[in-house]
């Protein structure tokens, strides 16, 4: 992995690491984000005053962010009727005692954004024995039907009936982006936070980003903290309409002697601002953050 450190202001712990593509996609550009510290525990969500969504984490810095908003029509709710499926239905296949009918492979759609850009999750196999699920993005055509689906990443198998798992999608920006999680490999499962960019036809690992992060120069890290970050296995993450992503991380690897109070990490997209807004202060209080204590990593990718 090539890290490259780069000088900046002592007042600022900067970060650099490789963001790796997966399944051969490539890239356009090289998008390069900033990754903003924002402290312990979970962010307080808020509005500004001219209507915007902001963040403030403990260390009392506001930032701006408007989550996706993501609605699906009631007639593509709950249900398979007319959903594109990713994997058909395999016959013959171990454990389906030559009957057809016990293999099976259906869709449903969890999302859709305001151009018609739907994401949901294909599951398939042998009813009773075993499931896998595959999330796609499909669109949606002038005529109400669906365009062939584009498969983004798969689940870990499962068996006994227990269905599709370790696999989802939670979120479809205006912009074309699609955020979920899924593994690697489905034998040897291990939950990974995913980006698609329909643009570039980028599949991001944000797990081995966020795990390749790694402090400019440990010698002058605080005492007791580890240059290294991991991601949150059940990261509650999240995304905005101009790209920035938040998700939970501990310094030092997780279960391996590092913290146990996760971070909120705020990822803020090249060509998107990367510095806090004012906050009105209120009447009778305030809370002030200092701009000398913000941590941010600059993540750039190459491409494979």
């Amino acid at each position: 992995m090539d890290v490259r450190n780069r000088a900046r202001s002592g007042r600022r712990i900067l970060f650099a690491a490789c963001l790796h593509l997966l399944m051969g996609a490539t890239a356009l550009a090289d998008p390069i984000y900033t990754a903003i510290d924002l402290g312990t525990g979970s962010p307080t969500y808020g509005v500004d005053s001219s209507g915007n969504g902001t963040i403030t984490g403990s260390n009392g810095l506001t930032y701006t962010f408007n989550p996706v908003q993501n609605y699906l029509p009631a007639q593509w709710n709950n249900t398979t009727q007319g959903v594109p499926i990713v994997q058909p239905a395999r016959f013959p296949s171990p454990y389906d005692y030559g009957n057809p009918n016990n293999d099976f492979s259906y869709s449903n759609l969890t999302y859709m954004n305001s151009q018609g850009l739907a994401a949901g999750i294909n599951q398939y196999g042998v009813a009773g024995h075993q499931a896998n699920g595959e999330a796609f993005l499909t669109q949606q055509q002038a005529n109400g039907s669906w365009g062939a689906p584009i498969p983004l990443w798969s689940g870990a198998q499962s068996f006994f009936g227990a269905g599709a798992i370790m696999v989802g999608i939670l979120g479809v920006s205006p912009n074309g982006q699609v955020l979920g999680y899924g593994v690697e490999n489905p034998a040897e499962p291990s939950r990974i936070l995913y980006l698609y960019d329909t643009k570039t036809q980028a599949l991001t690992n944000l797990t081995s980003l966020i795990n390749s992060m790694t402090w400019t120069n440990s010698t002058q890290l605080p005492m007791g903290q580890s240059p290294n970050w991991s991601l949150s296995p059940m990261s509650i993450s999240q995304f905005d309409n101009q790209g920035r992503i938040l998700v939970q991380a501990f310094q030092g690897w997780f279960g391996g002697g590092g913290e146990t109070t996760p971070h909120s990490l705020l990822l803020i997209p090249e060509g998107v601002s990367a510095d806090p807004v004012a906050v009105p202060e209120p009447a009778n209080w305030a809370v002030f953050g200092d701009s000398s204590l913000i941590s941010t990593a600059v993540l750039t990718q190459t491409t494979v």
